[in-house]
């Protein structure tokens, strides 16, 4: 059957329609898809079937549906905006076309057990759609269908993505081209290139998934690779040369408590610029509790404050970390002689310099 959406709203309104059941799960749409909903409502979109269980006292409880029709009350009620108004102020002939959308409607009754057994169904069967399936739904076309050719036939990035499920490899080359393009929107973007070939872009990302291919062993942190690989690719000859060395270093540190205590980005790319620079490292990565401690005594202080050795404010010890004077990728040793304070912001911008 159909019912309007005034229609289902003076019933909840009215308590012969309710969705705060047993069964229920409480309220876990947020606003924005509660909004999504009304806009759905307003562009003809189709909803899907609400499942109403009718009860002895010919109450229909809500076995699906609850999470749209909360938002659509929360909207006739005056609780939610869209497009930046409430339902009095929006334009009356748009309230009318609102009201008069059709909904489906799917009635059921019998046995308490038959109920739960419905919305067990109901809530288990479906598979939502992955993040690329709702995409490619959306704009399916010469874009995207180069796109799925390159994950499934290119050797480097079969390499590279691994076993593919349910678009997941499309939408992560999606996003490495969202880190090389800077574009902000991923949809947007396929949206412009619907009907348009994917060979330009290919071509583009194509040469930093062979240079992550071809230096390292393992995928795993892609997006920090990908990072390298754009960074680094000039210097792609002499990567490779080092190609045992750098996995080999990589590895290690993955498996250490370092890599929970640090930021693995900047690691790995230490660790490799080290491997390549043929520079000898220091086996100590990281400086201890102790030295901080030692560091500390040794240092003026201001009451509880402690100079940061780069911009020279003050901060309280938690604030501060210890840092390498002489960067540690380029052989500078974990000793105090080679410590200094730093704070975070000042920790986070020097890097290598």
């Amino acid at each position: 059957m159909k019912m309007t959406i005034k229609e289902l709203y003076e019933q909840v309104r009215d308590g012969k329609i309710v969705s705060d059941i047993s069964l229920q799960r409480d309220i876990v749409y947020n606003t924005e898809k509660q909004q999504m909903v009304i806009d759905s409502i307003v562009n003809g979109i189709p909803l899907p079937a609400f499942y109403l269980w009718e009860n002895e006292a010919g109450i229909m409880e809500v076995l699906d549906g609850k999470q749209r029709i909360h938002a659509i009350t929360r909207f006739k009620e005056n609780d939610l905006q869209y497009q930046d108004k409430i339902w009095k102020q929006t334009d009356i002939e748009a309230q009318k076309v609102i009201d008069a959308c059709e909904l489906p409607i799917i009635i059921c009754n019998g046995t308490e057990e038959q109920k739960r057994e419905i919305f067990k169904r109901i809530n288990t069967l479906g598979v939502p759609l992955s993040r690329y399936e709702v995409l490619n739904g959306l704009y399916n076309g010469e874009y995207l269908r180069g796109l799925t050719a390159y994950v499934e036939n290119d050797r480097e990035a079969k390499k590279v993505l691994g076993a593919n499920s349910r678009g997941n490899n499309q939408y992560t080359v999606l996003s490495l081209l969202k880190t090389l393009k800077r574009f902000d929107n991923i949809d947007e973007y396929v949206k412009g290139r619907q009907n348009n070939s994917f060979d330009t872009d290919q071509r583009e990302i194509g040469k930093y998934i062979r240079f992550i291919a071809d230096v390292f062993d393992k995928y795993t942190e892609l997006s920090i690779k990908f990072a390298l690989a754009l960074k680094y690719h000039k210097d792609f000859t002499i990567w490779k040369e080092n190609r045992k060395d750098i996995n080999s270093r990589i590895a290690k540190y993955l498996k250490s408590d370092d890599a929970k205590l640090t930021d693995k980005a900047k690691e790995i790319e230490d660790i490799i610029l080290a491997v390549v620079n043929h520079i000898g490292v220091d086996d100590k990565r990281l400086f201890s509790r102790d030295d901080k401690l030692e560091l500390l005594r040794k240092e003026t202080s201001n009451g509880d404050k402690y100079e940061c050795a780069v911009c020279g404010r003050w901060f309280t010890a938690d604030e501060l970390t210890v840092d390498h004077i002489e960067p540690w990728s380029k052989g500078g040793r974990t000793v105090l002689s080679n410590a200094q304070l730093l704070c975070r912001p000042c920790n986070s911008k020097k890097g290598n310099k």
